[in-house]
């Protein structure tokens, strides 16, 4: 029959083993600050991870920069076949809506602009569209083959006219200086005039544009929407590709993560790290506490 007396040491051995290991961790964190008795500091204050803060700071900044965050890896992870499958399929969901969007193009603008905003983005295309438009028209050339595309449509009447191939032979002694002079005072209405006619057309043709509903927009539009699909994906691959090393320098993710880390209270921090490791550290106190328990068996039985 088992004596009481000789389950006492493995039950205390059990408790210290637990208790040693929960101070243990508790001894991780606290005290958050040095203490001191008068002038004399107290060995093993502050707590090892306040103590060590900077170091750890430092260190993890450089592991996730280096291991987790990399350029490398977030290009491999955002470039696989299942993100860039996902972004497709994104993509074709996101089409089909707008092919069945009763809205107008201003109002499904509207949820994520305010009304200046696409107002001020409206005016900065007109412009831009008008400017484009009016820099070729008022390309020498544009007034060359329109006086040349009158000149061709007037010898075709002359000929078919009264004066037949007379009045087109008359006038083809005329065509050069014609031609010339024509070209001329295209040239110059399209100069002193390209702003006006075109900014005005722009306008109205971008309001219009604004309140169509967007099912009309896309109505029959497969083939251009697939090909949106391509220079959208096409564009996501090169800005990984060639962007993300220059962003992920720029941002400097080992600083932003070190500075971070630094910031925190260290309640925080404490509060955060039992977070995650809550699990683990409570069976690092049930080790404790079945370690101590076998060392007391065995000191128990040795003594029995």
């Amino acid at each position: 029959m088992i004596s009481w007396t000789f389950l006492i040491g493995p039950a205390v051995g059990g408790v210290i083993g637990g208790l040693t290991n929960k101070v243990a961790i508790k001894m991780l964190f606290r005290p958050y600050k040095p203490k001191y008795i008068g002038k004399i500091h107290i060995p093993l204050t502050p707590g090892i991870i306040p103590k060590e803060k900077e170091r750890i700071a430092t260190a993890i900044g450089g592991v996730v920069s280096e291991n987790l965050l990399s350029s490398e890896v977030l290009g491999r992870n955002l470039l696989s076949s299942d993100m860039t499958e996902k972004i497709g399929r994104g993509l074709d969901g996101f089409f089909a809506r707008m092919q069945q969007e009763p809205r107008s193009l201003r109002e499904f603008a509207l949820q994520y602009l305010s009304p200046e905003e696409l107002q001020r983005l409206a005016q900065h295309a007109e412009q831009d569209i008008t400017h484009t438009l009016c820099a070729k028209l008022t390309d020498k050339a544009i007034g060359d083959k329109v006086a040349e595309m009158v000149i061709e449509q007037v010898m075709e009447r002359l000929e078919q006219s009264v004066l037949g191939r007379l009045g087109a032979a008359v006038f083809e002694l005329m065509r050069d200086a014609a031609k010339a002079k024509l070209a001329e005072n295209i040239n110059e209405m399209l100069h002193n005039n390209a702003d006006e006619m075109m900014g005005g057309m722009i306008h109205s043709e971008l309001n219009s544009l604004l309140d169509k509903p967007i099912s009309q927009l896309t109505a029959g539009k497969e083939a251009l929407l697939e090909q949106a699909k391509g220079s959208i994906m096409k564009a996501y691959s090169t800005l990984v590709s060639d962007s993300l090393p220059k962003i992920l320098a720029t941002v400097n993710i080992q600083h932003v993560i070190e500075e971070r880390i630094k910031e925190m209270d260290m309640k925080e921090t404490e509060a955060v790290i039992i977070s995650v490791m809550d699990k683990e550290l409570k069976a690092l106190v049930w080790f404790g506490v079945l370690l101590g328990f076998i060392m007391g068996f065995v000191t128990s039985f040795m003594n029995a």
